[in-house]
């Protein structure tokens, strides 16, 4: 079994935050001290990124598996771009540890198809894969830029990207999280999912082009939208306390998100 590197921190209501590609636990820092004020915080790793050193490929179901055996019998959970993936399959999975799922700049399929525009070309994705094996950082650093463009101070995001991006020595993680972004389909898992969704999009965001929510409430009518003006693909960096707010509302039934 996959064992996953899991920091546990605060006191509340579970909440489950999962990282996106090439990021590790160490992105969340500074939202953290706000959060575990509100919240019992699992921060995960995934696997061959950070201290979950996983050395080889691994898949989804895989993943699932782990998380079902290392986190909490039911708790909320937030996934951040790639993380919001894994999220939203870990919900199609076990329905009946998910309390609250919370999407924060993902979707439920990350590249483009004949009948899914609003998302990442196949051949930029191809073109990361090709460069991980030639070089790693460069790579990455390339990805860093295209989660901030757009933003309205990128140097200072930029470096917060930085410090939390550790590049392994084995890229077979980095691979496996990529080879999720280009071929999971989780339309139909949103379709049926039974518990309360929000989705936190960022309105200048070049990796989940904004229209993506439109598309996703119509194949799921119940999700809770919210649109944060001026953020890319790092709303919770760029604006934490207005994206901390909403999921206070949502998680806390302080009011209806909309």
């Amino acid at each position: 079994m996959i064992k996953l590197n899991i920091k546990v921190s605060g006191a509340g209501p579970n909440l489950v935050l999962i990282h996106g590609w090439a990021m590790n636990s160490a992105i969340w820092r500074d939202w953290l001290v706000a959060l575990t004020q509100s919240y019992r915080v699992f921060c995960v790793e995934l696997p061959g990124h950070g201290e979950s050193e996983y050395t080889q490929h691994w898949m989804m179901d895989e993943l699932l598996e782990a998380l079902a055996k290392q986190l909490p019998a039911t708790a909320n959970v937030l996934g951040w771009s790639l993380g919001g993936m894994v999220a939203l399959a870990f919900a199609d999975k076990y329905p009946q540890r998910i309390e609250k799922l919370i999407l924060l700049a993902s979707s439920a399929k990350f590249t483009q198809s004949d009948d899914w525009v609003f998302a990442v070309e196949k051949d930029t994705l191809k073109m990361f894969a090709a460069g991980l094996v030639d070089n790693a950082s460069a790579t990455i650093k390339r990805f860093l830029l295209l989660q901030t463009h757009g933003i309205a101070e990128p140097k200072k995001m930029n470096g917060c990207l930085k410090h939390s991006v550790s590049v392994p020595s084995d890229i077979k993680g980095l691979e496996s999280g990529l080879y999720i972004l280009q071929n999971t389909d989780l339309r139909k898992a949103l379709q049926q999912i039974a518990c309360p969704v929000l989705m936190i999009l960022g309105k200048k965001d070049a990796l989940i082009p904004v229209g993506v929510g439109a598309e996703l409430l119509n194949i799921n009518p119940t999700i809770k939208l919210r649109l944060i003006e001026q953020a890319t693909h790092v709303p919770f960096l760029s604006h934490q306390n207005e994206v901390a707010q909403v999921l206070n509302d949502f998680v806390l039934d302080k009011e209806c998100v909309s």
